[in-house]
């Protein structure tokens, strides 16, 4: 589950259901019944689960968002929310001067996957098998120049009013940010708290059956029109399959 080295720039990235690939050291996670999620549905009686997830280096940000077309050979449907196919499909496609780490069509994940970057594996499994987890999706990028280190990650559940439990079991320690996306979503910025790493920003959302959530870490501030761009096109992506 490593993201291959390119251009000399290691990322260390940690897979997790509650720490995705490269989120900040020190960030905490909680699957639980959060209040932070006013826009959301209801919520799940799982008992909460933390995690502590991995560092990146400092970088700093320069990029645009990516355009939302498919630029591999798997494929996939959606039909009134549910999604159906390779997941892989549906995550949005590189900028073209982009070094991608790993499977230039994206990497899947299984619930073990997922679960293993959590502190507590098994009731990480427990939520997913609660919330009726089918299949996930990762890709992870450095945007030209080494400006900012940009993931996604996909997670397919039973139904869409699963993935929305879902979601509205999950909030971060961080400071909480505006998202003017008009659909539901909750943003955060990752404080480092070190010289030597870089904060993150990261975005949670859902459409239909498929939970979101990405990161853009690089730099002392990374840039949230970065992450509202890529999140606005990853909820397109899902929403039409193009």
């Amino acid at each position: 589950m490593e993201p291959v080295r390119r251009r000399g720039a290691v990322i260390a990235a940690s897979v997790g259901v509650l720490a995705l690939l490269g989120v900040t050291a020190g960030a905490v996670v909680t699957l639980g019944s959060s209040s932070g999620h006013a826009d959301s549905a209801a919520t799940s009686s799982s008992p909460p689960v933390t995690a502590t997830v991995s560092s990146v280096p400092s970088m700093a940000v320069s990029a645009s968002p990516a355009e939302p077309t498919a630029t591999s050979t798997v494929k996939g449907q959606v039909s009134n929310g549910v999604h159906t196919g390779d997941l892989r499909f549906f995550l949005l496609t590189p900028p073209r001067d982009a070094e991608i780490y790993g499977d230039e069509a994206g990497s899947p994940l299984t619930a073990a996957d997922l679960a293993s970057g959590s502190a507590d594996d098994a009731a990480a499994q427990r939520a997913l098998t609660t919330y009726g987890f089918k299949s996930g999706a990762y890709r992870t990028y450095l945007t030209a120049g080494g400006g900012a280190e940009v993931s996604f990650k996909l997670s397919r559940f039973a139904d869409p009013a699963s993935a929305a439990q879902y979601y509205d079991t999950h909030y971060y320690e961080g400071d909480k940010l505006s998202l003017p996306g008009g659909y539901p979503a909750c943003a955060y910025h990752l404080k480092s708290g070190s010289d030597e790493s870089a904060d993150t920003l990261l975005a949670i959302s859902y459409q239909g059956d498929v939970h979101i959530t990405i990161t853009v870490t690089g730099g002392r501030m990374p840039d949230q029109k970065l992450l509202q761009g890529l999140l606005d096109a990853q909820y397109q992506r899902l929403k039409t399959g193009r």
